[in-house]
């Protein structure tokens, strides 16, 4: 059986049994050069572009703004929303974004979501047949497009997302049949946020999330000194199972780091409600696991 890799391989033209079994045993693949590198920058073009467009709309007053004072701290920043598409840029918490230049304002984002309608480059890459294509082997189906997102740690204050599965956030059965893609777009080191997994923690089941800056894993339920950081020069890409435990740090460094993300569902798949859905994604003894039904569980 495959090993633990610490250094990613360049990304084959087609995936093996031997890869599709790794990612049945660890949860995950992780390749270099899975984009070329004109790829990586028309992305990079694409996602300057669509943001700095939003951000001149708002100015004009033809997008939203958004905060809630409530929130969490990964959900407390200010949020720019195109009313008419529901393309939106989250931005790191004390960030006003209208009140510095579109530039400055494009490096400090946190994330943006349904945004990749907003320019061709990333509708060709959600189709990428090293994207949606690899999917589709390592889950054993037709993949199809659920979720996307840009994700972004700005210099010095990119803050850290939590261990979590990503099916805690979800409610598409069987759970098995959803995975992600991540491509890393700048590159993604220890020091600047790069991706951390538990390799094999898939197999542990759903385990149950609660709120605190997030919506992340009970801390006594992993090992989290079994934690392996996956970093990736850019265009590499990491692709795993949607029960993987995974986290990234905080960028503490000058240089921003930026990631596609798009989630897949198995064309089998079903949305079910939330309740159902704890029945399904639940611990061992039945208590529901997910992020929607955490507050309900204490």
């Amino acid at each position: 059986m495959s090993q633990i890799q610490t250094t990613s391989p360049i990304c084959p033209d087609a995936l093996s049994d031997d890869h599709i079994a790794q990612f049945h045993e660890f949860g995950y693949l992780a390749f270099e050069e899975v984009l070329a590198p004109d790829e990586v920058a028309a992305a990079c073009a694409a996602l300057s572009e669509i943001t700095i467009g939003l951000l001149e709309r708002a100015r004009e007053g033809a997008a939203d703004i958004k905060e809630n004072p409530n929130a969490t701290r990964n959900y407390a920043g200010r949020q720019v929303v195109d009313p008419d598409t529901g393309f939106g840029i989250h931005f790191e918490a004390g960030i006003d974004p209208l009140a510095l230049p579109v530039e400055e304002a494009e490096l400090k984002f946190r994330k943006l979501h349904g945004y990749h309608r907003e320019h061709q480059t990333f509708v060709d890459l959600t189709r990428h047949p090293r994207v949606a294509g690899f999917i589709s082997q390592l889950i054993g189906e037709e993949a199809i497009l659920k979720a996307e997102m840009a994700l972004s740690k700005p210099p010095f204050i990119g803050s850290e997302k939590p261990w979590h599965q990503d099916n805690a956030y979800f409610n598409w059965l069987p759970l098995e049949k959803v995975a992600t893609s991540w491509l890393a777009l700048d590159d993604a080191t220890v020091e600047n946020g790069c991706m951390h997994v538990l390799p094999g923690g898939h197999k542990l089941g759903a385990l149950r999330h609660h709120h605190t800056i997030d919506c992340e894993i009970f801390p006594d339920r992993i090992d989290r000194s079994q934690a392996l950081p996956v970093p990736l020069k850019a265009g590499g890409a990491m692709f795993f199972s949607a029960m993987l435990p995974h986290q990234t740090p905080p960028n503490s460094t000058a240089e921003r780091r930026r990631a596609l993300q798009f989630q897949y569902r198995g064309v089998s798949t079903e949305a079910v409600s939330r309740e159902e859905f704890g029945r399904v994604f639940a611990e061992a003894d039945g208590t529901p696991a997910s992020c929607a039904l955490a507050h309900e569980n204490g």
